[in-house]
């Protein structure tokens, strides 16, 4: 019965370092994670001011003002 356990448990963390050793669950952000990223500046793309990552608009990697996408 103990050599069983053991099997399985070898097993076990055979295939969990297979897959990279990392098991993570989701988790949510706290309420504190998202207004820090909410607040957090970034550069627009086209004329360089900052913004609030909240007020930006992200169109692939870059980030744009309200202005720049109107005109």
């Amino acid at each position: 019965m103990i050599l069983k356990i053991i099997v399985v448990a070898a097993l076990l963390y055979l295939i969990y370092r297979a897959l990279g050793g990392e098991f993570r669950l989701p988790t949510k952000k706290s309420k504190e994670n998202r207004e820090k990223e909410d607040n957090t500046l970034v550069e627009c793309c086209k004329c360089g001011v900052y913004i609030t990552q909240k007020e930006a608009i992200k169109k692939g990697e870059c980030f744009y003002c309200q202005e720049c996408i109107k005109g």
